[in-house]
């Protein structure tokens, strides 16, 4: 397993305030039952403010070989179970089918951060807080948002390899 830091940690907590992130790589690359995998964390620069990154959550990528059945095939149409159905495939030099953990019932660091450190979104935030106390959705996924670590993701590349076999 080959591993890269391609953001220091004091950048992480900058753009994307505390948490595991914070230690973990940023790019991570493996082989799982003769499949290229790859997980890769999103951070994307803000055109009106460079402190701030946005991004912050993991992307995971298996490659599918030329030599077999779904290679070129477009990832809607592959019958893939992973985290949020696939949501991106390439076929450039080699086809690249992946997932992202952006949907909205995922931790998405940079935007949770925003929300605790700028006044009128702390504002909202809180109006938010009271709504959810007297909905009946207060235990929503949407409410109970969970960061996807590289843990989850390496597991959920390894089951799509698992399941491509």
């Amino acid at each position: 397993m080959k591993t890269e830091h391609l953001y220091c940690r004091e950048e992480k907590l900058r753009w994307w305030g505390q948490g595991e992130w914070l230690d973990e790589p940023d790019i991570v690359e493996f082989e799982h039952l003769g499949f290229t995998c790859k997980v890769l964390r999103v951070c994307l620069e803000d055109g009106r403010d460079l402190k701030h990154r946005f991004g912050g959550f993991l992307n995971g990528y298996v490659a599918i070989p030329s030599d077999h059945p779904f290679y070129q095939k477009a990832y809607e149409k592959i019958p893939i179970n992973c985290h949020g159905g696939l949501t991106f495939g390439e076929c450039t030099d080699r086809h690249l089918i992946g997932f992202d953990c952006a949907h909205s019932f995922d931790y998405i660091p940079s935007t949770e951060h925003l929300k605790k450190t700028i006044p009128s979104l702390i504002k909202i935030e809180k109006e938010l807080e009271g709504l959810k106390k007297n909905s009946m959705f207060k235990d929503s996924p949407i409410f109970q948002k969970t960061y996807r670590n590289m843990e989850f993701v390496i597991a959920e590349c390894k089951k799509i390899a698992e399941q491509l076999k």
